[in-house]
């Protein structure tokens, strides 16, 4: 792998590792702690959150498709009616025309009656299936003069219907160029209008019948669920012969804004109507259908929704439920023998035939359970070692500490006899001074000076044996002591001569008092014998401990890395254990002491490790 595939693998894990981040911050705020700590109650809200944004989406879309299904029937209603109430207006314009074309023949003004009657005859056959009739009318004396159908001929204008009465009244008064009766009426079995306008020559009225029904049967025939009706500003049926029923819709604000010329719906009890005003005219075109007719697309369409969304929630709580028996119910079961490997049963049994990430954790968890077995034998027997060491050691501490009493007392008692035996040899040789020349005076005092230092050195030798052998242990009850208060004290100790001491800082030191104190004055000591008695000692502090430094040449290069071994010395006076003392009663504290590395200085000791980090 490369630098930078190393780099956008690095970036790529922040940016998952930022992600979960995110996602926990998200997780804590919404839900609660147990169901945080349980896969399966995160697993079963999952499912449920699914389950209601499925059924959320299937409603709302079953909700739109409802709304879209039923406006564009309800638009489609709209157009059937307003469809149909052109239809109506362009029958009555085309029979107004029919009507006012046969009146403004020049043929009236003849008088020629089998002429008229030729001319309304060719008017009929012109106007097709719409025109059943047509009538010569005599406006002064209401008598039919000729006719289409020679029955009428001579009788008077009611045989027609009485309902061209009214047009007949409107055109002679010039009402109406072109007028028609106010609704349709049944004459023969069929249902009938009649429109009248006056001749443009002559003393008539001309009287043209349309059949209403032919028309109107044929527009509907393929819609028989729909109901259509004309209907006047009263609510009653225009083109109907039975008048004597006004029509609930005729109540309704859809009603009358359909009168004021505005396309509307209106809906009652289990019908839906179009209302639509046809032009020209104060009637409206009403267009009914069933609910159930009108919405079944709807129905179909909510069914099948509701389908869906059935079949969808089934088939996920199927995957719920394969997929909690192939999840959940395993990663509770490794949960249980986590908790009982946690308990101390490391014999719990994690074998799997799984091969999945699932079935793969199972076999982490047993080679995790096997290392931990393994280290648990391993700790047991170094535990078992560390005890039967710890029991040599004390056993080995027991016999030093015996050996340091026998030094303790089998040597120091003969010296203290040597001593003692010494000074009666001092006061007996300084009786008989006065018979001894100088010389053997001199002489004599020379080798009890000698005697003397050699006991002196023996004695030196005991402290230091018992130092090692009792100091050198590990020191585990410390108290709080000031640094110059044990250095002066240490000072005091020693034969100094004309030597001088100099604290350039001080602290609290955790430390057994007594041992410190000898780690100083060893390092007194070894000033004063190696510089002169007149040397310059000073102890200060430095980041995490101190250092005891003299005025002196240094230790050379050679010696530095010999400097704390035991019995080391280029004193003829030394025991070679003074500087060993030292590091041992560091080492014991738990500091390290070095020698510091700088030409232009003395012999500089340094301590570590003695401070605390955040200590002040």
């Amino acid at each position: 792998m490369d630098a930078e595939t190393e780099e956008q693998a690095g970036d790529e894990t922040a940016d998952v590792a930022q992600t979960g981040g995110l996602e926990e911050a998200i997780s804590k705020k919404l839900l609660p702690r147990w169901i945080r700590r349980r896969y399966a109650a995160k697993f079963l809200l999952s499912m449920l959150l699914i389950v209601v944004i499925i059924a959320s989406v299937g409603v709302l879309s079953f909700v739109q498709i409802q709304n879209i299904i039923e406006n564009d029937a309800e638009e489609t209603l709209r157009s059937t009616a307003t469809l149909q109430a052109d239809s109506v207006s362009e029958w009555l314009d085309g029979m107004r025309i029919r009507t006012l074309a046969v009146a403004s023949s020049d043929v009236y003004a003849g008088r020629n009656t089998d002429r008229i009657r030729t001319h309304l005859q060719e008017s009929k056959e012109l106007g097709g299936g719409d025109v059943v009739g047509v009538h010569y009318v005599d406006s002064e004396t209401d008598t039919i003069v000729t006719s289409t159908n020679t029955r009428y001929v001579g009788r008077h204008q009611t045989a027609i219907s009485p309902a061209v009465t009214g047009p007949i009244s409107e055109a002679t008064n010039g009402t109406a160029t072109v007028a028609s009766s106010q609704s349709a009426y049944s004459r023969s079995g069929d249902i009938q209008m009649a429109f009248a306008s006056e001749v443009s020559s002559g003393h008539g009225v001309v009287v043209v019948v349309g059949d209403v029904a032919k028309d109107f049967e044929q527009l509907h025939r393929s819609r028989s669920v729909v109901r259509t009706e004309v209907l006047d500003t009263d609510g009653r049926a225009v083109l109907s012969p039975r008048r004597d029923y006004t029509t609930e819709l005729a109540e309704t604000t859809a009603f009358d804004e359909a009168v004021a010329g505005r396309t509307t719906i209106a809906e009652q009890g289990d019908e839906v109507s179009g209302i639509a005003p046809v032009p020209d005219t104060n009637w409206v075109v009403t267009t009914t259908a069933p609910k159930a007719e009108l919405y079944r697309a709807s129905s179909t369409v909510g069914r099948n929704v509701a389908v869906l969304i059935t079949s969808s929630l089934v088939a996920l709580g199927a995957v719920a439920i394969v997929l909690g028996r192939q999840t959940v119910l395993p990663l509770v079961r490794l949960r249980k023998r986590a908790q009982e490997m946690e308990n101390g049963n490391l014999d719990v049994s994690l074998s799997t035939k799984r091969e999945d990430e699932i079935g793969r954790l199972f076999d982490s968890f047993g080679n995790m359970r096997d290392a931990l077995r393994e280290q648990i034998s391993e700790a047991e027997r170094a535990r078992a070692e560390a005890e039967a060491s710890r029991r040599k050691l004390a056993r080995q501490n027991q016999r030093l500490d015996h050996f340091a009493s026998t030094v303790s007392h089998d040597l120091r008692n003969p010296l203290t006899v040597a001593r003692g035996n010494l000074e009666l040899l001092r006061d007996r040789i300084g009786g008989d001074r006065d018979s001894e020349d100088a010389s053997g005076e001199s002489a004599r005092e020379n080798f009890l000076d000698n005697i003397d230092r050699a006991h002196e050195r023996i004695d030196t030798i005991i402290d230091d044996v018992l130092t090692l052998a009792r100091d050198g242990e590990h020191i585990e009850d410390t108290t709080p002591v000031e640094l110059q208060t044990v250095a002066t004290d240490a000072w005091s100790t020693v034969d100094t001569a004309e030597a001088t001491l100099t604290v350039t800082g001080t602290r609290t030191v955790a430390a057994d008092r007594e041992r410190l104190r000898r780690v100083l004055e060893n390092l007194f000591r070894n000033a004063i014998d190696h510089v002169g008695p007149e040397t310059a000692v000073t102890v200060g502090l430095t980041a995490d401990g101190f250092y005891v430094t003299d005025d002196g040449e240094g230790i050379p290069t050679d010696e530095v890395d010999d400097i704390f071994t035991y019995g080391h010395t280029t004193s003829e006076s030394g025991t070679g254990l003074g500087l060993s003392i030292v590091k041992t009663i560091a080492e014991a504290h738990g500091w390290q002491v070095t020698v510091a590395d700088d030409d232009d200085a003395g012999a500089t000791f340094v301590f570590s490790n003695v401070f605390e980090e955040d200590s002040t």
